[in-house]
């Protein structure tokens, strides 16, 4: 890649806004762009390579996108990991596969876990139209040894356990009502946790073999940290290709 360009970001940047910045470049006077949308598997040409390495290998695919204004060669320019996967490869000099990519209709269940709290919703578009939060009491590691440790272990993990049947069984029941179709499965929590939890349940409609790769960070499942996370599954990160000079 040219030495004076380095990559800037990711920011995070939500469709809604991102569909407004493609206006934005539409309009350029004079300039030529290349679009490309690559599945997962991609391969990055050395022009790209200043990318970090989160953005060189994404379970999502990956958008390029690459400008010049004659008589400038191509120089890569913007960089984006979309929030869903890119099923179909495309190269194009015009915006559209990219805009059909950002306003596709989807349907995500969310859970959103750690030891004391959860939270299930379900969102069309961006937009909570299921929700249900709860909490099961937790006690915190027991730092003595003996009989009392191995006492308060074994009732830790049943507290534990009823915490993940009480928010797997909403969780299944919600996902099971629902009308329509659900395309995605987005976890948020502690992996941990969250990898225990998807051991235990059983959630329908086999939705656990299409979990979304970013695993959304929250500090207390609840409402609040709902509305992130709706915020945060329909956003992309974006990197900017910046010159140094």
């Amino acid at each position: 890649m040219p030495s004076d360009l380095a990559a800037v970001g990711p920011r995070l940047i939500h469709r809604s806004e991102l569909l407004k910045r493609l206006i934005d470049f539409e309009i350029e006077p004079g300039t030529n762009f290349i679009v490309e949308l690559l599945p997962a598997g991609y391969s990055l040409g050395e022009e790209w390579q200043s990318l970090s390495k989160s953005a060189q290998s994404d379970e999502n695919g990956i958008v390029l996108v690459s400008s010049a204004v004659p008589p400038s060669e191509l120089q890569p320019r913007v960089a984006m990991l979309p929030p869903f996967p890119i099923t179909e490869s495309s190269e194009t000099s015009s915006f559209e596969d990219l805009r059909v990519l950002i306003s596709k209709h989807q349907v995500v269940g969310i859970i959103l876990l750690r030891l004391g709290h959860w939270a299930i919703a379900i969102a069309e578009d961006g937009e909570l139209v299921v929700t249900k939060t709860g909490s099961r009491y937790v006690k915190g590691q027991h730092r003595k040894g003996g009989q009392s440790s191995n006492r308060f272990r074994r009732g830790r993990e049943k507290w534990i356990r009823e915490l993940f049947d009480q928010a797997g069984e909403v969780a299944s029941e919600r996902f099971r009502d629902y009308p329509g179709h659900i395309d995605f499965l987005s976890l948020g929590g502690d992996r941990v946790v969250l990898g225990r939890f998807l051991k235990r349940v059983k959630l329908p409609d086999d939705i656990c073999r299409r979990v979304l790769p970013n695993r959304i960070a929250v500090d207390q499942p609840g409402r609040k940290a709902l509305d992130s996370a709706v915020l945060d599954a329909w956003s992309y990160r974006v990197f900017e290709l910046q010159s140094h000079v």
